[in-house]
């Protein structure tokens, strides 16, 4: 965990130091890097015979636990909207609603590119493991690749200028929203415990401790924990966005316009934030950024701290 927090942190300050200079764009890098992540963790998979016997108990598993954190976040968001929220703003969002049109298809397939193309750098990684070409790679290229990660996520938090003009943007008591994700996500994941107890408690606060960042979360949870949770992590959390931008205008409709921000996690400010401006409306955009960039933060403490105990 140490090493962890030395990554994510210095890249925190290079990112920092380097904003006065200008914004320095780390996203294909920070693409690159995941993509070699999850190839590793791919190939670590396939070289595992028991695991990959397995594979469809654990993608069972996982499906369950993201269908648990949807249903546990909305819920808990639409009692903390209910105390939050002003009659004006429920105004303007039922006439915002009843302007809209219905959900597109090919608007919702165009959100799917990104996270189909890094499944499928995990899916070559398990293909890659079944016929044992790990022999050709370095032993310690994933945990190299990890602190290249960690650096990067760190530079591209302390570059990011939107988050204070966010927070100023948004009522105090809505900037609460990420500690309320946490929470549904963690009564979730003590239910998945008791219908899936093969796993300890602490594996399954790990696993919900990712927030949709799938990418990160199953990179640390394979390196402390197996590739088996490892997994498990990584579809959790790949079911948890594709869910969010699928299910955005039922969970609008029926939890409120903060179940689809609560239920997206860590991508709201990325992946799901078009979504969540489509169907919540244009006013929870710094609300979805600052909630998203809060959540993200939290997943290199989290996940390596339950993975201790």
């Amino acid at each position: 965990m140490i090493s962890v927090l030395c990554f994510l942190w210095g890249g925190v300050l290079l990112g920092w130091f380097f904003r006065r200079f200008g914004t320095f764009r780390v996203s294909g890098l920070l693409s690159v890097s995941i993509c070699l992540m999850l190839f590793f963790v791919g190939l670590e998979v396939g070289c595992n015979r028991i695991l990959m016997q397995s594979l469809g108990r654990l993608g069972w598993e996982a499906l369950a636990g993201a269908l648990l954190s949807v249903l546990g976040c909305s819920f808990v968001s639409l009692v903390f909207w209910k105390v939050c929220r002003e009659p004006a703003t429920t105004d303007v969002k039922e006439e915002n609603k009843s302007s809209r049109e219905g959900i597109r298809l090919l608007a919702i397939l165009s959100r799917f590119k990104d996270s189909a193309f890094i499944l499928l750098c995990f899916v070559v990684g398990v293909i890659a493991g079944v016929f044992q070409l790990q022999v050709y790679f370095p032993v310690n290229a994933s945990f190299y690749c990890l602190g290249v990660l960690l650096v990067l996520v760190g530079f591209s938090v302390g570059q990011n200028r939107e988050l204070l003009g966010s927070m100023r943007k948004t009522k105090k008591k809505l900037l609460l929203l990420p500690l309320v994700t946490i929470m549904g996500t963690y009564v979730a994941m003590l239910i998945t415990f008791f219908l899936c107890s093969r796993h300890g408690l602490f594996d399954w606060l790990s696993v919900g401790s990712g927030f949709g960042y799938y990418s990160l979360s199953s990179i640390l949870i394979t390196e402390a924990k197996g590739a088996e949770l490892g997994t498990i992590a990584l579809m959790y959390n790949v079911f948890r966005e594709i869910f969010a931008i699928l299910f955005a205008p039922l969970l609008v409709k029926v939890f409120g316009p903060l179940s689809v921000i609560s239920v997206g996690g860590a991508t709201t400010a990325d992946t799901t934030l078009p979504s969540i401006a489509r169907e919540s409306g244009p006013e929870f955009v710094p609300l979805a950024i600052y909630h998203g960039i809060a959540v993200d933060f939290t997943v290199p403490f989290l996940v390596p701290f339950f993975c201790m105990l």
